[in-house]
């Protein structure tokens, strides 16, 4: 059986994974900053058939960067709410002797 001590550190380790995942989430934005994602915006940069392929594969990778940021922020929530269900579970243990 896991003592108080115990579980008040898993509760520890959860919560500061579910910060760094909702930090690096927070980056995930920026990623496309700056980098040509509408039609018009890359053709100085490329032409015909290329223009073509570069933003749809632009415009798929946004979107994934935008599905990567809410499964970060979805797995800090659910770590979050784990670590809270063993802080209650701590608190409902006896003290030790």
């Amino acid at each position: 059986m896991p003592v108080r001590r115990e579980l008040l550190r898993e509760a520890a380790e959860k919560e500061a994974l579910a910060t760094t995942f909702a930090k690096y989430a927070g980056t995930l934005a920026g990623t496309f900053t700056g980098i040509p994602t509408k039609p018009g915006d890359s053709e100085s940069f490329w032409k015909g058939p290329a223009a073509e392929r570069y933003l749809a594969h632009a415009v798929r990778l946004k979107g994934e960067i935008g599905e990567l940021e809410g499964s970060c922020l979805a797995t800090a929530e659910n770590l979050r709410r784990r670590a809270q269900r063993l802080r209650e579970e701590a608190a409902r243990m006896p003290d030790p002797m």
